[in-house]
């Protein structure tokens, strides 16, 4: 292994280390939220010293040991950074807070045509011609006809002897996803739970996206009734009236009709504090029950508000606890973020 080979997997090695040890701090970071296409993270790294050399200074000044409280710190005194692509940075956050893969359920997949040049053609564009197969036929030709000069091996291909590469088409199947968020807007849902209801929603889908690139998300509101609002309108949601959660488990049902679970894998996520109208819950579990073996998962996160939480958390586990594709939890702050995401995620 060359030198450079080794230095750039020690230092692979610390930025792997850093992200672990800052997982949790990562996980409440807002300038990452709202993006869930590729881009790239940076991750500071306080513990490197770069070294600054000019010329004319004694020796030992300009190393980057400059004085107190200059440790670790770069050109302007700012702390150096290392960049990752956000699929492995994904990975490493990951690993580090222990979240499952998560894997198609059924079938969920659908087939479309993928093409690769594996054959060849006499006709193509001139960027496609192959280069190698062309002399050959005109080796094979030169041969045949008696024009071939060993002594003065020269071959000049004529418009028969020209080949190209040309696409086959071959079936790949794909495994694609839908997700649906409905988050409880009452009045008794304060600004600090949805900020925990926020930073749920947005690891679920990088996690989810992760493992399903075909990823469609759908967003829900509710208080007494739901509706369906933009990915931004979700996130910028506010108090509002009273609470029937059945409502958005109802209009969750209408809306993934339109997947179904032969060619989807389902996931749906409920955002709430638990408190419901008196008679709505036998409704809601009744819609549970319908919908939780069409599902990949079904995640109920209820958060705790400023008069305490409801029992729909209770009843939920007393009444569908034991059936596959239930993932449920309490949040009761931030310090809960990391366990809350690994239970929603079936982990």
């Amino acid at each position: 292994m060359r030198p450079i080979e080794r230095d750039l997997l020690r230092f692979k090695e610390i930025v792997r280390g850093e992200v672990k040890k800052k997982a949790r701090e990562f996980l409440t970071r807002e300038e990452l939220f709202g993006q869930v296409e590729g881009r790239l993270v940076s991750i500071p790294l306080p513990q490197l010293e770069l070294p600054k050399i000019v010329y004319g200074e004694p020796l030992g000044e300009g190393l980057g040991l400059g004085g107190p409280g200059t440790e670790g710190l770069g050109p302007a005194g700012h702390v150096p950074v290392a960049e990752l692509e956000l699929e492995e940075f994904l990975d490493l956050m990951g690993e580090a807070l222990r979240l499952p893969r998560l894997r198609p359920k059924g079938e969920g997949e659908v087939t479309e045509e993928a093409f690769r040049y594996t054959t060849i053609a006499r006709k193509g564009p001139r960027g496609l011609r192959h280069v190698r197969r062309t002399l050959k036929e005109s080796l094979k030709r030169a041969l045949i006809t008696g024009e071939y000069r060993p002594e003065e091996p020269l071959l000049v291909p004529e418009r028969e002897d020209l080949r190209y590469k040309a696409p086959r088409s071959k079936p790949r199947p794909h495994a694609q996803a839908v997700v649906l968020f409905a988050l409880d807007v009452s009045g008794s849902m304060r600004e600090e739970e949805l900020r925990l209801v926020k930073t749920l929603s947005f690891w679920i889908t990088l996690w989810i996206k992760r493992h399903f690139p075909r990823l469609e998300r759908r967003y829900l509101l509710h208080d007494a009734e739901a509706w369906e609002v933009s990915e931004e309108e979700f996130f910028r949601a506010r108090e509002g009236g009273g609470t029937r959660l059945s409502s958005a488990l109802l209009l969750a049902e209408e809306i993934l009709k339109a997947y179904p679970e032969a060619f989807y894998n389902r996931y749906l996520y409920h955002f709430s504090d638990g408190e419901n109208w008196q008679g709505d819950t036998p409704l809601a579990l009744e819609a549970l029950r319908r919908l939780l073996p069409t599902l990949a998962l079904y995640g109920y996160a209820q958060v705790q508000g400023p008069y305490g939480q409801g029992r729909f958390l209770e009843d939920l586990k007393e009444a569908l606890g034991k059936e596959e594709g239930l993932a449920a939890t309490e949040v009761r702050g931030r310090e809960d973020l990391p366990l809350a995401l690994r239970r929603l995620l079936g982990g």
